[in-house]
Formats: structure tokens, C-alpha cells, sequence
């Protein structure tokens, strides 16, 4: 007698419960389909469907679609955050800690392309508190810039004659566009654009000898 064989499993389906790797699979999946086809149109059933789980586990570990968006924005901004703040507290001259939060920033683009790519393209369907703690985050952000930007113009090491506030945001705008453009199979490697625009920053804010 042949013995039966068993049932192929459905395709994409996890083999097993494991919540730790549900919830993985679901923002994996979820950045994917934001990515592709944008948050509007991704559905809950779709990033089920994506992730191999059932709409019951979505729903387990999340209460809605916009769970998942919130925490891929967190995810990236909290990563870039820790990075800056060890920056900020590693001591040094404002110039060489200005260096290492451009560094920072791009870190985080390469390390987080596809988050950051979403955080900018889908951030406006976040509301009510849960566009709060973004906002408090992208806010510590810019603090920290015009913080050190100061401190920078107040001990002779940055040009006296700087609009801080429009410097900031032109160097935050320089490092945060380039998502658009920066690609890891591209020529350039991150820490060859983080010279470049380190470069840029300087030559901009820094006094003439």
C-alpha cells in the first residue's frame, strides 16, 4: 500500500505560530505593499494574505492597518534618534559632532531605504496621538540640529551671520531628500555621500581662517 502523502500547505503560509515571527512577517509584508501600491491602497487582508498569516492574526497583534505604519516610522525614527542623542553626548568639537549626526541620518537611510522611502510618501494618513509621537520625534530631530547650531555660532566655530532656523532645515532637507535618489546598488557608497554633504555643511556654516 502507498502511503498518503500529505496535504501541500498553502503558499506564503507560516508553518507554525511563533508570535514573535507573525509580527516580523506582517510590518515585513506591510512594507512591501506600502512601498509597491501605497498606504490607501493596501488592505488588512492584503497584508495578511502577503505575510502567509490569517486576518485573525493580524488583528491579534495589531488593532488597525495604521498600527502597522505607526511602528515601521517608529522603528526608523527611533533608530536615528539613539544615534543622534549618542552623538550629541560623545563630546567634541560642534563641527565633528554636526559631521556624525549627517552620518547618522544617512546610516539610517541605508539601513532603513524602504521605511524612510514610506515615512515620507505615507506619514500624512497618521493622525490623531499616533501623529503626535511622530511629530515629537521629527521635533527632537530638529532641536538637536538647531541646538548644536547654536552652540556652534556661540563659541566662534560657525559663522556669526547664520539664520539657524533656515540652516537646519536646509541641512535636515539635504540629508533626508536623498532618499529619492540614493540607491544601494547605485556607484556611491553611504559613507562617500556622508563625506560629501559633511563637506557641504561645513564649508557652508563654518567661519574663513
Amino acid at each position: 500500500m502507498v502511503a498518503a502523502s500529505n496535504p501541500p500547505k498553502a503558499p506564503g503560509r507560516l508553518r507554525s505560530y511563533d508570535p514573535v515571527q507573525t509580527r516580523k512577517a506582517i510590518i515585513k509584508a506591510s512594507l512591501k505593499l506600502f512601498k509597491k501600491n501605497g498606504y490607501y491602497a493596501t488592505s488588512v487582508k492584503d497584508i495578511a494574505n502577503e505575510a502567509g498569516v490569517t486576518k485573525g492574526a493580524f488583528y491579534h497583534h495589531f488593532e488597525t492597518k495604521e498600527d502597522t505604519l505607526l511602528l515601521i516610522h517608529e522603528d526608523y525614527l527611533d533608530y536615528q534618534l539613539n544615534a543622534i542623542r549618542a552623538v550629541l553626548a560623545s563630546g567634541g568639537t560642534a563641527k565633528d559632532r554636526l559631521v556624525g549626526i549627517i552620518a547618522c541620518i544617512l546610516e539610517a537611510l541605508g539601513k532603513y531605504h524602504e521605511s524612510v522611502a514610506i515615512f515620507f510618501q505615507e506619514r500624512r494618513f497618521l493622525t490623531g496621538p499616533r501623529f503626535e509621537e511622530v511629530r515629537l520625534k521629527r521635533a527632537e530631530m530638529e532641536d538637536s540640529f538647531r541646538t548644536l547650531m547654536e552652540e556652534g555660532v556661540s563659541n566662534g566655530e560657525f559663522r556669526s551671520d547664520l539664520d539657524v532656523p533656515i540652516t537646519c532645515l536646509a541641512l535636515i532637507g539635504m540629508c533626508a531628500w536623498s532618499y529619492q535618489w540614493y540607491s544601494p546598488r547605485g556607484r556611491l557608497k553611504l559613507d562617500h555621500v556622508s563625506r560629501i554633504f559633511a563637506n557641504l555643511a561645513l564649508e557652508g556654516v563654518t567661519r574663513p581662517d
